[in-house]
């Protein structure tokens, strides 16, 4: 399943309108914000229909999973959101996690809890804004990536991966004499972060992929003790299409527009390994930008000063 999915379900009391770009969507948040109503309004729906009281308006069926027999439900839902609820003692396991990828379906999971196991973008995380009958469901994480870097003016950057991007930001980084260590993995990058002893810090990491530890990085970040900024683009190979490098490709421009039409979520289970694959494929037939796709180095085409200088300046206009 790709593009956008809305739904809209609603009683006599509350409605609700979800917008779903991705294949995952965490609607999260503290108790009382409407959490449960949304889940209970959309299990009516599907095992009663109207005579639920409840009214469903969708493109797709939308179904709640649960209970022993997940696995079987799973296995015969096709092109369809599925909601799970935190409750469910599965939701939190890798098993359900290698059940959901490549899978045709939209999935919305709501959760307090950070879901590590299952990639999922910053921008995928909601919460429940209240608004009498007609709460307002919102992204959390809002303009929390810098936008502007000139020269780097940091005292050193971190990168979440240890491959291609790492030693592009590396060779970027030494033209202003910053460091620029690996984090070595999304889930270490708390751990840099403390472990640093620079007092203005660049983090930049995948946004694609770092739903489940953004809480944590942006409340150490708002601790204060440090300077961080973060630089969230979609991923590494997000940037370098994004770049004047690939300028000249009207499809590449046009998928960046809306990458939404593009993802397949059957194929892919998060934006930056379709990004990934799709860079890999542009540059097949292209020597000194040929990109591999599992990312374990960088072509030498990407590291010319003018390359690095357009990567850079797409950083800019993120």
């Amino acid at each position: 399943m790709k593009g956008k999915v809305s739904l809209t379900v609603k009683n006599r009391h509350i409605t609700f309108k979800l917008d779903l770009e991705r294949n995952i969507t965490i609607i999260t948040g503290d108790s009382g914000t409407g959490k449960t109503k949304l889940i209970n309004m959309v299990r009516m729906f599907s095992w009663e229909g109207k005579a639920s009281g409840v009214t469903l308006k969708c493109d797709h069926p939308c179904i709640v999973l649960e209970g022993n027999s997940w696995e079987t439900v799973l296995e015969n839902t096709h092109r369809s959101v599925v909601f799970v609820e935190e409750s469910t003692s599965f939701l939190t396991s890798h098993a359900f996690a290698k059940a959901i990828k490549n899978t045709d379906n939209y999935y919305v999971f709501v959760t307090r809890e950070g879901l590590s196991q299952i990639p999922y973008s910053v921008d995928s995380i909601k919460q429940i804004v209240k608004n009498e009958s007609k709460p307002k469901i919102e992204k959390i994480y809002k303009n929390i990536s810098v936008k502007t870097i000139a020269k780097f003016p940091y005292d050193s950057v971190i990168v979440e991966d240890s491959k291609a991007g790492f030693i592009f930001f590396t060779k970027a980084a030494e033209k202003w004499n910053v460091s620029c260590i690996s984090a070595g993995g999304k889930s270490n990058m708390l751990t840099a972060l403390k472990k640093s002893r620079s007092k203005k810090i660049l983090l930049i990491a995948d946004a694609a992929a770092l739903g489940s530890e953004i809480k944590e990085i942006i409340n150490y970040k708002n601790i204060g003790e440090k300077t961080i900024d973060l630089f969230l683009p979609e991923s590494f190979e997000w940037l370098i299409l994004k770049s004047d490098i690939f300028s000249s490709d009207p499809s590449v421009k046009e998928i960046l527009q809306n990458p939404v039409d593009y993802i397949e979520s059957a194929e892919f289970i998060s934006w930056e390994r379709f990004f990934t694959y799709l860079l890999s494929e542009i540059t097949k037939d292209k020597p000194k930008l040929k990109y591999p796709k599992d990312k374990s180095k960088l072509p030498s085409g990407y590291l010319t000063e003018a390359n690095i200088d357009s990567i850079i300046n797409a950083m800019n206009n993120k």
